[in-house]
């Protein structure tokens, strides 16, 4: 008997005897399910990740509008070092913005979350 078949055989036998579950309809997380507790920490950890991806992007792209400045501006002269500088600069602003703008982004998140 090849192994797929005496695998679903065995599987259907222990399901009819009652030692393994059988699918039962799931519940989706809901106020009855939830204890305000638990929601309060899920949304929190969602908004944490939702505002420290959009700060990376933010950082990420003052950084890559930087370099790119630089490196138009360098000229032929020095086009490495002004790209770096430009990137560094780019960045250290886009690090700031997106620092003044993180709790922006976790407070909304969290309402969303909170309210469903």
């Amino acid at each position: 008997m090849k192994p797929i078949v005496r695998n679903a055989l065995l599987m259907l036998l222990l399901i009819a005897a009652g030692w393994l579950p059988t699918s039962e309809s799931a519940e989706a997380h809901s106020g009855r399910n939830w204890t305000a507790g638990e929601r309060s920490r899920y949304c929190s950890a969602q908004a944490q990740r939702y505002a420290n991806r959009h700060a990376r992007r933010t950082t990420a792209a003052g950084a890559l509008t930087g370099a790119a400045i630089g490196n138009v501006a360098s000229g032929n002269r020095n086009r490495g070092r002004n790209t770096g500088r430009g990137a560094l600069i780019g960045g250290s602003a886009g690090l700031i913005t997106s620092n003044s703008r993180w709790n922006s982004y976790y407070n909304r998140y969290y309402r969303n979350c909170v309210r469903w």
